[in-house]
């Protein structure tokens, strides 16, 4: 949803101090006289609202509307740089294999979910989030294991066409009696 009203219209380094500031406590009124004191805010404001000052009414509706989703989106940035950091050895482990890759960015997407979902209050709409977060993770699980599984049948086969060369390799340094006396001793005949 695109906001519209005096202080969405803005600029961001504005609307951005002005979230650090409510964020921070800081009185209405004062956030108010020094919105109104910027040149930048009152050329929009005669520009587009007719010269009408920032009242408290407009700062009390930026509180619900664009600081609210501005809140959210800091708590989910930071819930992602804690689940980050959490995962930081995980990352380590993550070899190139794309499936792999593509689980872990799932799973780091599914993490201001759960941070979400902490914050919420009990009842219908969080058990809906929840079984449907919980059905993701089986996915993704799933999906982990069958790429575990493939990864091991891989370096299986790696493991058995080297097994391989190296066999052929001792065969051909072996002499015609070498390998005769090989033959032999494998067949157990003197």
């Amino acid at each position: 949803m695109t906001r519209n009203g005096k202080i969405a219209r803005l600029p961001m380094a504005i609307r951005e101090e002005l979230n650090q500031r409510l964020q921070n406590g800081e009185q209405a009124k004062d956030m108010v006289v020094w919105l109104n004191s910027l040149p930048k805010v009152q050329n929009i404001l005669k520009e587009k609202f007719a010269g009408q000052a920032i009242s408290e009414n407009n700062l009390s509706a930026w509180r619900t509307g664009g600081y609210a989703i501005w809140e959210q989106n800091r708590f989910t940035r930071e819930g992602l740089g804690l689940f980050m950091g959490k995962a930081a050895d995980l990352l380590e482990k993550v070899e190139e294999d794309l499936p792999e890759r593509m689980a872990l960015f799932l799973t780091l997407q599914m993490a201001p979910e759960f941070n979400r979902l902490d914050c919420m209050v009990e009842g219908e709409e969080k058990t809906k989030i929840r079984r449907e977060l919980l059905d993701s993770l089986v996915l993704l699980r799933r999906e982990g294991l069958l790429a575990e599984k493939l990864r091991l049948e891989r370096q299986k086969f790696r493991d058995y066409q080297e097994t391989e060369r190296k066999r052929r390799e001792e065969n051909r340094r072996m002499t015609p009696e070498e390998t005769q006396a090989r033959i032999k001793e494998i067949m157990g005949v003197d």
